[in-house]
């Protein structure tokens, strides 16, 4: 890439805007879930609430529902009968995928040799691999009720994360008088009524979900992309997109777009990418939520989220040419470079070094 940007924090998702879009920009691609509220995964969200609804019942869910600010477990033990059958019933569900999850995605995103194992295993990172079953589950658990139900539960999770909000309405509206030219994609691994509802609250041209069939994560999201923008990765249409990149499922996309941006990322994009792709710039950015900046407005001291302690945070700007990349990368490049041009097919060893290389990139462009 030509450049890479780190710029701390940004007063707006505008102003990041007007430092990443250009009059060329066709394409501005959005993730959904913790790319536009901060930590919060609305699908998931809807499957949590989907249970309770189903456990309670919709009658006594109504007159509960207002105590569940987190979108988990909702308990009301004033009646423990109905909590007991709400929580066997979940645990039905989502026991196993849970526990599988929690085994090969946490788990081994904490504990270097079960990382390494996973690899071996699925032969990509065992995080993103081990996401497939609790999707699935989700999308087949969501067959069991009527659209106008799930509809209505993916309004209200949305109306609740009001305040954890860094990209809104607005937002997309001023990107679209001053360049009049870009169309906004809402291109999210949620099923269709959390990406529905999050499209019309946002006022996106397009809206790409997951369903049973498709489940639009990682190099997925790319092949819908394709079929609305089939010149994808042609160096004359630039498409931008915006992630939080979360346990990288969407790292792909430096292999395909013009410019990336991770903002209040765990993850931020990695610095090298393959000679084939046509990115030119790597951005990366935190943005305050809605609360976070009307409470800064007022002069609270602490103003920031605690969640964001678990955020890789730049706090100046940082800004490196491709030179600077290349001196600072050094042999770690060239390491790269020697196990991905290795004759044969990558193995779940070669995956696994490959990754810790380019994530090592990351910690080498911020020293």
């Amino acid at each position: 890439m030509d450049r890479l940007v780190h710029h701390g924090e940004v007063a707006s998702f505008r102003e990041l805007c007007a430092r990443v879009l250009t009059p060329k920009t066709r394409y501005l691609v959005l993730d959904l879930d913790r790319t536009i509220h901060l930590g919060r995964d609305l699908g998931q969200d809807l499957g949590w609430e989907l249970c309770a609804y189903q456990g309670y019942g919709s009658a006594h869910f109504e007159r509960i529902a207002g105590r569940q600010p987190s979108g988990r477990f909702l308990f009301d033990w004033g009646h423990p009968r109905k909590t007991v059958r709400y929580l066997a019933r979940s645990l039905r569900i989502w026991g196993y995928p849970g526990a599988y999850y929690g085994f090969w995605g946490k788990a081994a995103a904490r504990l270097d040799w079960l990382r390494r194992r996973g690899f071996q295993r699925f032969v990509t990172d065992p995080v993103r691999a081990a996401q497939r079953l609790p999707q699935l589950t989700l999308l087949r658990h969501l067959e069991t009720t009527s659209e106008d139900v799930l509809r209505e539960l993916a309004l209200r999770i949305w109306q609740r994360h009001e305040r954890d909000q860094v990209i809104d309405r607005d937002d997309l509206a001023w990107v679209r008088a001053r360049w009049p030219q870009v169309e906004v994609v809402l291109s999210s691994a949620s099923p269709k009524p959390t990406v529905e509802v999050a499209g019309e609250a946002l006022g996106v041209d397009h809206i790409h979900y997951s369903t049973l069939d498709h489940i639009n994560s990682g190099e997925a999201k790319i092949e819908l992309l394709r079929e609305l923008c089939p010149r994808l990765g042609d160096p004359e249409v630039e498409v931008v997109g915006v992630s939080d990149t979360s346990r990288g499922e969407d790292h792909c996309w430096a292999g395909h777009f013009t410019r990336v941006v991770d903002i209040n990322s765990p993850t931020p994009f990695p610095a090298i990418v393959s000679t084939a792709s046509p990115l030119l710039e790597v951005h990366s950015a935190t943005l305050l939520t809605k609360h976070e900046r009307e409470q800064r407005a007022v002069g609270h001291p602490q103003y920031v989220d605690a969640r964001r302690k678990k955020l890789a945070l730049a706090q100046t700007k940082l800004e490196l040419t491709r030179e600077d990349l290349e001196h600072r990368l050094g042999w770690l490049l060239r390491r790269v470079n020697e196990l991905a041009s290795a004759p044969g097919q990558i193995s779940g060893d070669i995956a696994y070094r490959l990754a810790v290389l380019q994530e090592a990139s990351t910690n080498f462009v911020r020293a």
